[in-house]
């Protein structure tokens, strides 16, 4: 069995920057969308600038800064709860829906063609009186134009419409992979999800990749605040900080994939 981190380890002091140079990083952090950025911003004003009447905290001055949504929420609770440190998984891997996911990506073994649809009239379209004349079709390339290869011919898929899902959990990360199969390639979903049975069961807690920069910045007990203002939030065992967080290179795999034998491609 893997060997999982229970004790969330101490966030490290923030490096001491003057307020230019904290201004400075915060604009060119990529890992910073909008809103994280005027969080942070919000509160390097609070902790460099802000007055400190009555002993009024800096994250309380921040929280007065940010203002207010259009409903009278006050927007420094959103913009906290979206910095919590946690794992966010993606869209695919969360939608059940058939209609929303990709398309199904067993391998294909014969290549497609495209196969024009049936006239909705059960007579022939000869027979078939149109209500509107339809345009001549008008064709704007070149002598030398080819056709592109249609993306299932070139990613070797089936390409119909997912029904199946099988998760894939990332030996070193955590991270999920959605797999997606139609109907008529169950069996192969089946295998898939019996060879990644063991590598999930093994897989380490999903490194952290959403929330975690106001730890990067400024100092605090930013376990208490992540979760008074994330109700049911969790501090990941990789800690509060993103700077201390590993990435997919440095990260350690935690078990190995096996190959099975057997396909059942179209």
């Amino acid at each position: 069995m893997m060997r999982r981190l229970s004790v969330v380890p101490e966030t490290p002091e923030p490096p001491k920057r003057t307020l230019e140079e904290m201004l400075t990083a915060i604009y060119n952090d990529p890992r910073a969308d909008h809103e994280a950025r005027e969080l942070l911003l919000a509160v390097a004003y609070a902790v460099k600038l802000g007055p400190r009447e009555g002993g009024a905290s800096p994250l309380r001055e921040a929280r007065r800064v940010l203002g207010r949504d259009q409903i009278g929420r006050a927007r420094y609770d959103a913009l906290v709860a979206a910095d919590a440190p946690r794992y966010e998984p993606p869209r695919e891997a969360g939608n059940w829906s058939p209609s929303g996911a990709p398309s199904c990506m067993a391998p294909r073994l014969r290549p497609y063609v495209y196969r024009p649809r049936q006239a909705a009239s059960p007579h022939d379209d000869e027979a078939v009186v149109r209500m509107r004349p339809l345009p001549e079709p008008i064709v704007h390339v070149g002598p030398d134009h080819v056709d592109p290869v249609d993306y299932r011919n070139e990613e070797g898929i089936c390409g119909a419409q997912s029904h199946h899902r099988v998760l894939e959990k990332d030996p070193r990360t955590g991270w999920i992979t959605a797999h997606w199969f139609c109907k008529r390639h169950k069996a192969h979903a089946d295998r898939v999800a019996e060879q990644v049975r063991e590598q999930n069961e093994q897989a380490p807690e999903p490194i952290p990749n959403k929330g975690g920069l106001l730890p990067c910045y400024f100092k605090a007990d930013w376990a208490k605040v992540y979760a008074h203002y994330s109700k049911g939030w969790t501090a990941p065992s990789y800690g509060l900080c993103a700077d201390d967080w590993p990435s997919a290179e440095q990260a350690v795999p935690r078990g190995r994939l096996r190959v099975m034998s057997g396909s059942n491609g179209e």
